[in-house]
């Protein structure tokens, strides 16, 4: 989910531990926060000393994205320190200025050998009582292809993207087949028991390139929501592999059902009237939807005195099935008179304010901001036409209209003595679409990073949009780990559009703040 940057709001957050024998943890914890209105990056916790042990609550005060109302959280532990365990009871999260509450219950443990034998978590939001989010089941099918070496025996993982967030990694590890990922062969795997994501839009696959044969050609992905019984197909036809192709064992695939949309039949539409305060009805109200495939056929909302639509300041909902009409560009709106009924003068005009269109398939909305007086008519000979003032494209729908698009990344090293790094380098490209993941710059037979020196390297990921922001770090291993860095320059290559993201800091244990990693902004 693309994440909002606008302001933060003050929570106070409480977390329970369990009152279990080793409930309390010494491991580092971090959170992820989901909301309607977008994601967090995910946050360490502020481990003290005397914070999360047994049958215990303690209290932060975070500044969080105003992302609310929030749908679900995401705990992660490192299973690092002595007590590499934890029994997490729930969390509660108070904002401070409006005195909002949403609470998260899990009441199990995140350990390797314990309880589900998870590190991770997912929790519903929870709010007066109500769960945010339902739950569903995925069923995973992955096709390899059949060319030769198209098998693999690294280990695979998933990220899968939705409306309502992402999966976090999902492991492909027990498939009916014994030996995974032959050529030719299909391989299904069950996630029962999951925050439902809603329309999928992306599906992001990696390998750990390990064992003898790690390279791997993927025909493509079907996820299955078994709540929904609907599938949704990534179409992949590539190598994952570093030495086929272009290298690279981390790819994006955006859905591929967006290719079906043009043949779909029917749809649902959500229409939202706003009557104003110059003039309410009581007649019949009749709209056609225009579309850039396709008409809708007429609506007619036949007002009466028990359903009482079209009163002044008030707000009516209807739905309306239809053919698929692709974008909609436009509207008809026309007034129309019940029969055999004396109309008083009041109501001679109707006083349109707005009405909102929203496809319930994909969830795009359209805005029309009428503000218009439409007479009564006893035929359908006079009606108003609207244009749509806004559209607001659903992260789905917009994410599944992405194409990949090759991105060069720049990346400078300063000229200090000692500036040049040994260890292993990563970047994760953010964007108004999303981002890369964690991405590993290496290139074979190549010593990168030295004192002053440029390296180039070529990332291919689905297009992020205008970008936000750059994540660079190490890993701290080989003889020399500290790195300065100068900047980084990433290219869009189908457009040429170049950001700088500015840096001239260490990534370094040693010196300045001892940080490995930098978040890199772009430069005016």
């Amino acid at each position: 989910m693309v994440v909002n940057i606008g302001v933060k709001v003050l929570y106070e957050m409480t977390v329970w531990t369990g009152d279990v024998v080793g409930g309390g943890t010494d491991s580092n914890i971090f959170m992820t926060l989901y909301g309607i209105n977008g994601s967090t990056e995910e946050m360490q916790l502020d481990k003290k000393k005397a914070r999360f042990e047994r049958e215990q609550n303690d209290t932060f005060i975070m500044e969080i994205l105003d992302i609310a109302p929030f749908t679900k959280m995401r705990i992660r532990i490192d299973g690092l320190g002595s007590r590499p365990e934890w029994f997490l009871e729930r969390i509660l999260l108070k904002n401070m200025n409006t005195g909002d509450l949403t609470m998260f219950y899990y009441g199990d443990w995140l350990s390797q050998r314990k309880g589900k034998k998870t590190l991770v978590c997912e929790m519903c939001a929870v709010i007066d009582e109500e769960e945010m989010m339902e739950w569903t089941s995925y069923t995973v099918a992955v096709k390899t292809s059949d060319i030769l070496g198209a098998g693999t025996d690294a280990n695979v993982f998933i990220i899968i993207f939705g409306e309502n967030g992402d999966s976090g990694t999902l492991a492909l590890k027990q498939s009916a087949n014994w030996n995974k990922f032959e050529r030719n062969n299909t391989d299904t795997f069950n996630f029962p028991d999951m925050l439902s994501l809603g329309h999928l839009c992306k599906l992001r696959v990696w390998h750990d390139n390990k064992g003898i044969f790690p390279g791997w050609h993927l025909s493509y992905v079907d996820v299955k929501d078994n709540s929904r019984d609907e599938t949704f197909r990534f179409q992949c036809d590539c190598w994952l592999s570093k030495s086929e192709g272009d290298g690279q064992t981390v790819r994006d695939f955006a859905c591929a059902n967006n290719k079906i949309n043009d043949e779909l039949e029917e749809t649902t539409y959500e229409i939202v009237i706003e009557t104003g305060n110059g003039g309410e009805t009581r007649e019949n109200v009749w709209l056609i939807l225009e579309g850039r495939k396709n008409r809708s056929k007429e609506f007619l909302v036949e007002n009466s005195s028990r359903q009482r639509a079209f009163r002044k300041g008030t707000t009516d909902t209807f739905e309306f099935d239809s053919v698929y009409l692709g974008d909609i560009a436009s509207l008809c709106v026309g007034h129309l008179a019940r029969e055999d009924r004396f109309i008083p003068k009041r109501e001679l005009v109707w006083h349109v304010k707005t009405i909102t269109i929203t496809e319930m398939e994909y969830g795009n909305v359209y805005f029309f901001n009428c503000d218009c007086l439409i007479p009564l008519k006893r035929k359908r000979k006079y009606f108003k036409v609207f244009e749509v003032t806004k559209t607001t494209e659903s992260f789905a729908s917009k994410i599944q209209s992405l194409v990949p698009v090759k991105y060069e990344v720049i990346v400078t090293t300063g000229y200090e003595p000692g500036a040049g790094t040994d260890a292993n380098v990563f970047v994760t490209i953010f964007g108004a679409n999303g981002d890369t993941g964690k991405r590993e710059l290496k290139q074979k037979m190549r010593n990168l990073f030295e004192r002053g020196s440029t390296d180039r390297f070529f990332l291919e990921t689905l297009e992020l949009g205008e970008l936000r922001k750059v994540r660079l770090e190490h890993d701290g291993s080989g003889y020399c780990a500290g790195w300065l860095v100068e900047k980084v320059e990433v290219t869009n290559t189908s457009t040429g559009v170049a950001t700088i993201f500015n840096c001239g800091r260490w990534l370094d244990k040693k010196r300045g703040d001892g940080l490995t990693w930098r978040d890199l902004f772009p430069s005016v």
